[in-house]
């Protein structure tokens, strides 16, 4: 599965790019012909990207900031019928639920960064099956909570040193910048 991150532009195109800024200005302030000009890369379009790995491989795409979710609901809803396997992420519980309300049969993963207290409860209310929490909030106890609850649990910022985490039946899977650390860390000795 691979995750990318979707912004909207000044110019309201939803675009793959993780920073909330370049070069000192917003994304949101900027047309994407002007971060093509700025960067000498185009940014690929939402739809260009979804386009690209249908049928290829799973996604995760996560929402970092809200007032788009109507427009998102059309090209994830059309990736998703046409047999994409995808599962939509935010740190944000109202983008989730908002997003929910267009797409109910859309998967929809809880991102955690500061801690796993009421993320059960905060699921639940927003609509997500999987909560996705930073390495260093996994413990026994959040473990247990998480999939007492019914909850998939994903972890995310994983690096080779956390290697124990992959034998760990309770995480379904990690996200990680390191792929062939991880993918090292996984083979057996």
């Amino acid at each position: 599965m691979i995750e990318l991150d979707v912004r909207r532009t000044r110019d309201r195109e939803l675009i793959v790019f993780h920073d909330a800024e370049f070069a000192g200005t917003p994304v949101a302030e900027l047309t994407r012909s002007e971060l093509e000009d700025s960067t000498g890369m185009r940014p690929p379009s939402l739809e260009e990207a979804l386009e690209f790995v249908r049928g290829r491989i799973a996604l995760d795409v996560e929402l970092k900031e809200s007032g788009y979710e109507e427009e998102l609901a059309g090209p994830l809803s059309g990736f998703a019928a046409s047999g994409g396997d995808l599962i939509v992420s935010s740190f944000d519980d109202v983008v989730l639920a908002r997003l929910k309300g267009f797409l109910p049969q859309l998967e929809c993963g809880l991102l955690l960064s500061r801690s796993t207290e009421r993320a059960p409860e905060r699921a639940k209310t927003c609509g997500a099956t999987i909560v996705l929490p930073q390495v260093h909030l996994v413990d026994d106890a959040s473990l247990d909570e998480l999939s007492n609850a019914g909850l998939t649990v994903i972890v995310w910022d994983f690096m080779p040193e956390h290697a124990a985490l992959l034998s760990e039946p309770r995480i379904s899977g990690v996200i990680t910048d390191d792929v062939a650390g991880a993918l090292a860390a996984r083979a057996p000795i």
